[in-house]
């Protein structure tokens, strides 16, 4: 066997696991659920065949539209939110001091935590009885004694969007700082010499640089709000009146506790598509730019 022929199926061999696992977990869960959404699963029988009913009704289903709504209304306001975050905090962690490491452990540690200790710490700080944020805040008068947050769907939406900022914005964080240790330092000592300010630096230089890094963790951020559930589970429960219920919880709702595997799968199917071609827009605008 040649060299190179031998080098190629050692490199296929590698990358075998990784292809096997995402056969197994996403491609195969995908085309079952594509399969499903055409056939009506009663608790006992065979399945019968369908055809595109559940697809039909899904367009005239309120409670299918004002899901998916509130899904892109909680990913256009929180993704911002992370970023806003992450991007300073990337920027100063990638300066060579004593300390950034213990900064950078500090600043992911909320990622490695428990999602539903996260939740309910955050539970406790939201309370309306005891809770500090809450407290505080009616301390200097900004709201008044009988303040519920979890009340309004507006309320309820920033709160959640403050606790998954604190969440989740270290993934962003050290996704971006890997680029940034990336770059070489030749960049900046140019930059220097051209008598650049520290600012026209980072947005002619540093951000340019780490383009890829950025729409990685745009990328990841937004198909993971997309696909939001805890968050709203533990949080608000879909509430008041179902008006935080995100398209995943009412995709779980559908289909395990009404039994209504079909009309779930169907729903599966659609923000499965809707996530493959908002990441196939992103992709497109960041190699076009």
């Amino acid at each position: 066997m040649k060299r190179s022929n031998k080098e190629q199926l050692i490199g296929y061999l590698l990358i075998l696991p990784a292809v096997l696992l995402v056969l197994i977990f996403l491609v195969y869960p995908f085309l079952n659920s594509f399969y499903m959404s055409f056939h009506k699963w009663p608790i006992f029988g065979d399945p019968k065949f369908v055809g595109l009913k559940y697809y039909i009704k899904l367009w005239n289903d309120d409670n299918f539209w004002n899901a998916l709504y509130f899904t892109l209304l909680y990913t256009i306001t929180v993704t911002p939110m992370l970023f806003a975050v992450a991007l300073p905090l990337t920027l100063l962690c990638n300066i060579r001091a004593k300390g950034s490491t213990i900064f950078r452990s500090v600043y992911f540690f909320p990622v490695v935590l428990s999602f539903a200790v996260s939740a309910y710490v955050w539970l406790w700080l939201y309370n309306e009885s005891y809770g500090v944020i809450i407290h505080t805040l009616k301390n200097l008068n900004l709201m008044s004694d009988d303040f519920n947050i979890w009340l309004t769907r507006n309320s309820s939406l920033i709160a959640v969007n403050i606790m998954i900022t604190w969440k989740f914005f270290g993934i962003s964080m050290i996704i971006m700082l890997a680029g940034l240790q990336s770059i070489s330092d030749d960049f900046y000592e140019a930059s220097k010499l051209m008598g650049a300010t520290r600012l026209q630096t980072i947005l002619n230089i540093t951000l340019p640089l780490i383009k890829t890094s950025i729409a990685l963790a745009l990328i990841l951020s937004i198909a993971g709000s997309m696909q939001a559930y805890e968050p709203f589970l533990i949080l608000t429960q879909g509430g008041p009146a179902n008006s935080t219920k995100s398209l995943v919880m009412h995709i779980v709702d559908t289909g395990l506790e009404y039994f209504k595997l079909g009309p779930a799968a169907a729903m599966g199917t659609v923000l499965m598509i809707l996530l493959l071609v908002i990441t196939m827009i992103q992709l497109y605008f960041f190699r076009k730019n």
